[in-house]
């Protein structure tokens, strides 16, 4: 997490903390992303400063690689695991966790380009 002047903050990065009016009014949830209309209202709000989430430092490639020794070891210590509904259970929340960590630490990493459309599927 880092604080950063209002004035410095970019459409893309993402608020690592809710933003409330003195009077507690939610401006925006934790996790937002910050756009251009949330930057103006802010600034109408008279918001000085933000908290956003920050990489931390790994690359692409690392979260990845991260990622896979950490369903590898898991694959391994289920190993054994074939009849507990409990453990199975256990397991697949793990893996859905992990996959959640992954594409968030992605997303962080390499946020989407400001303004840039969608491409239209061609079905």
């Amino acid at each position: 997490m880092k604080r950063i002047a209002l004035d410095k903050a970019t459409p893309g990065q993402i608020l690592a903390e809710k933003l409330t009016r003195p009077d507690g009014v939610l401006l925006a949830n934790q996790g937002a992303e910050v756009t251009e209309g949330l930057l103006r209202m802010l600034a109408r709000q008279n918001v000085d400063t933000i908290v956003i989430e920050e990489a931390d430092g790994r690359s692409a490639e690392e979260v990845l690689i991260e990622y896979q020794n950490f369903i590898t070891a898991l694959e391994d210590r289920f190993a054994r695991v074939n009849d507990s509904g409990i453990l199975l259970a256990l397991k697949k929340t793990m893996i859905f966790l992990a996959q959640k960590e992954r594409d968030e630490t992605l997303a962080l990493l390499s946020p989407p380009e400001p303004n840039k459309a969608a491409p239209l599927s061609q079905e």
